[in-house]
C-alpha cells in the first residue's frame, strides 16, 4: 500500500495498491494511477510530500527534495521523482 501525506501534520492525501516503483539512477520513479480531481491538493502541496510504502515487515519513506511531481492528464498518472528513500522494519 501507498500513502502520499502531508510532511506537516501528516494529512493523508491518498492511498493505493495501485502503483509502481522504479530505481533509477540515484532516484526512485513512484508511478500513481489517480484522478484529475484527487491530483489537486497533492499538486498543492508538492514540495511538502512524504510518501510511504507499508508492507507486512517494513515501511518504506520516500521524499522529493525538490518536488519533482508531475501529472499526465490523458493517462491519469502521477509521477513523483524520490531522491530519498529510508526503510524501516515494523
Amino acid at each position: 500500500m501507498l500513502l502520499i501525506r502531508h510532511s506537516i501534520g501528516s494529512r493523508l492525501f491518498y492511498q493505493t495498491d495501485d502503483y509502481s516503483i522504479e530505481p533509477k539512477e540515484e532516484k526512485w520513479i513512484i508511478s500513481v494511477s489517480i484522478s484529475e480531481e484527487e491530483v489537486k491538493e497533492i499538486l498543492n502541496f508538492k514540495q511538502e510530500l512524504n510518501l510511504f510504502v507499508v508492507e507486512e515487515k517494513q515501511k518504506t519513506w520516500y521524499h522529493s527534495s525538490h518536488g519533482e511531481i508531475v501529472f499526465n492528464k490523458d493517462d491519469q498518472q502521477l509521477t513523483i521523482h524520490a531522491d530519498n528513500q529510508t526503510v524501516y522494519p515494523v
